[in-house]
């Protein structure tokens, strides 16, 4: 014959099901700005940055120690007076142009950027000659 549960198994149970909603808790940044400005341009340079530990994050998604400490930091030179261009900088020379959604256009990165173009310039080759070789068989018939 069938038991009900007694009132501490299904408080258990309820426990169990619950508990890994409640491991979800996050690192809040509790940093003070002089202005709204401030805060504006920290967030959006924090946004910029990519976590160098992390698989296509920025500092702002990331939580691993390494982007909580470049957070902080950009926050810190912001509130030095830091313009981004200061801050993009001491970060890539810190940790090199991985950081950077856009890295610059230079000797160890005009691969990155040709490679799209020409990509498209092999595509655009194969069909013109696909197209060509159609016409040529339509000739021939």
């Amino acid at each position: 014959a069938f038991t009900p549960p007694s009132g501490k198994t299904m408080l258990l149970v309820a426990f169990l099901i619950f508990l890994p909603f409640s491991t979800h808790a996050q690192v809040v940044d509790t940093w003070r700005f002089d202005n709204p400005q401030q805060q504006e341009k920290a967030l959006s340079i924090a946004g910029q940055l990519r976590c160098p530990q992390c698989q296509n994050q920025n500092l702002l998604e990331s939580n691993a120690p390494v982007a909580v400490s470049m957070r902080h930091q950009v926050y810190s030179m912001v509130a030095e007076g830091k313009s981004e261009a200061e801050i993009t900088a001491w970060m890539t020379d810190r940790y090199g142009d991985f950081v950077r959604y856009n890295p610059p256009l230079n000797e160890q990165t005009l691969l990155l950027w040709a490679l799209p173009y020409l990509l498209l310039l092999l595509v655009g080759v194969v069909a013109w000659r696909v197209r060509k070789r159609q016409h040529a068989e339509k000739g021939e018939q």
